[in-house]
């Protein structure tokens, strides 16, 4: 059973008032639901998608924050499987959300995950890039996990954009297609995951300087001083 400091830990103010937010956010437009599914005005539509959209963004980075930090306790591999994990929910719930509401979205999956793979390949890879050597100076990456994250990177992109063009029917899989290429790449990502976590974690991990590089080197006894 949890104790009282540990709630108080995961129970802080600012996700209680996250918690609210949403909540409340959600219980509001439900109420409103007879008043927004009328024709409005342009100014209320904005203020309204802006007020959804701000709702969004907090809670957001609200549980964003809360896996930063679970993944700070639990270190390499485990920490990055946790973001990656939250990110992808968070996605994922949103594009269900789209797709179950009114109208027709067929393509807004794809659409989306096409959206999302450019930003992270080039905005937030980029990004990333640029904060971390202006900060640090001198980045070691680990050539050998980000090597296998591409490489499946790559794989899956394939998978879900060049191949429907390829083998599908009008730019998509057919049913039985979809099924066997799903499944396929579920036992990918899975045998992806355990290695990430188990033999393999090592590939995975951040890449820190040994103790004998970073130390000084001993100054030879009979090497003549420099000068003053």
């Amino acid at each position: 059973m949890p104790t009282p400091s540990l709630l108080r830990t995961v129970l802080t103010p600012t996700a209680v008032f996250r918690l609210a937010l949403g909540w409340g956010a959600f219980l509001a437009t439900v109420l409103a639901a007879p008043v927004l599914s009328g024709p409005l005005t342009a100014p209320v539509l904005w203020t309204v998608l802006a007020g959804i959209v701000a709702v969004i963004v907090v809670c957001a980075f609200g549980v964003v924050g809360q896996a930063e930090h679970l993944a700070r306790r639990l270190g390499d591999p485990y920490g990055t499987l946790v973001l990656t994990l939250s990110i992808v929910l968070i996605e994922v719930v949103l594009i269900a959300a789209v797709m179950l509401g009114p109208g027709e979205h067929a393509t807004i999956a794809r659409d989306s995950v096409m959206a999302v793979s450019m930003i992270i390949l080039n905005l937030v890879v980029g990004t990333a890039l640029l904060v971390g050597g202006l900060r640090h100076a001198d980045l070691r990456p680990n050539r050998t996990g980000v090597s296998a994250y591409l490489a499946l990177l790559v794989v899956l992109l394939a998978v879900a954009f060049a191949f429907p063009g390829l083998i599908g029917s009008g730019g998509a899989y057919r049913p039985g297609q979809a099924v066997a290429l799903a499944a396929l790449t579920v036992v990918l990502y899975g045998f992806f995951l355990v290695r990430q976590t188990g033999a393999q974690r090592a590939d995975f991990q951040e890449v820190r300087p040994s103790p004998a590089a970073a130390a000084p080197q001993p100054r030879d006894p009979g090497a003549e001083p420099g000068p003053a």
